[in-house]
């Protein structure tokens, strides 16, 4: 999957002397759309979307999710779909770099929103440099070999301060910010999805009243209570006979 993202898109980083220590980053894609959610396969840890032009874009969301917040099939959402790809020198002896994953999710005017973050990271050695074609040739920790076109000047630029040897680090990311704009507010909030509901803080009332899901965010039938009072006004004892 790295190496078909890199060959789209561009990469990489290298090092020449440690002071140097360059770098480069760039945004491979930002676009907003409204989709409906097709699936969520909580095996393949995949969500899968329909943008309206019938575009379909998949989600992978890794084992950090065990469930994703609020998403149901058949959602009507809008969404925010960001990549990046960035690359620099990895100084000598530095640990190699982890992958993260980050979520949020609560409420906005009502409606379940939430955001996921995927920082993918791997360290790569390169092995041949062609700045005639823009092609670089490395091969990350794993032992996998790839071959990258750096289409975007900001790479090949970055590609020509390298040199083979270099120890790299390069780092992609994808996120997506979600609103759910269903008619019928959290319509598939169950009370398996209240239970992660209490996770935010903020949304204890939406756990409190997991009995009702559908309406979290109006508390305001406090119009009722009105039985806790004096119960029905106790008339003096029973004005007994007047004797």
């Amino acid at each position: 999957m790295a190496a078909c993202a890199l060959t789209v898109g561009g990469v990489v980083a290298a090092g020449l002397p440690s002071a140097a220590h360059a770098q480069a980053s760039v945004l491979l894609k930002n676009q907003s759309a409204k989709a409906v959610v097709e699936t969520v396969d909580h095996d393949a840890r995949e969500l899968l979307l329909r943008e309206a032009n019938g575009h379909l874009i998949t989600i992978e969301y890794g084992s950090a999710v065990r469930d994703l917040p609020h998403v149901n099939a058949g959602d009507k959402l809008s969404i925010r779909f960001v990549e990046t790809l960035g690359a620099e020198i990895a100084p000598p002896d530095s640990p190699l770099p982890e992958s993260t994953l980050t979520t949020a999710k609560g409420y906005v005017h009502g409606h379940p929103r939430g955001v996921i973050a995927a920082f993918r990271r791997e360290r790569a050695t390169v092995q041949s440099i062609d700045l005639t074609t823009h092609t670089l040739s490395f091969v990350t920790t794993d032992g996998e070999s790839h071959i990258a076109v750096l289409r975007i000047k900001a790479m090949q630029d970055f590609m020509a301060t390298l040199k083979v040897g270099d120890v790299i680090d390069i780092t992609r990311t994808e996120s997506i910010s979600y609103v759910i704009l269903n008619d019928t507010v959290a319509p598939a909030a169950d009370t398996n999805a209240a239970v992660q509901a209490p996770a935010d803080a903020g949304n204890a009332a939406a756990g409190a009243a997991a009995t009702v899901p559908a309406v979290p965010a109006v508390p305001s039938a406090p119009g009722v209570p009105a039985v806790p009072a004096a119960p029905a006004v106790p008339t003096a004892p029973a004005v007994s006979p007047a004797q």
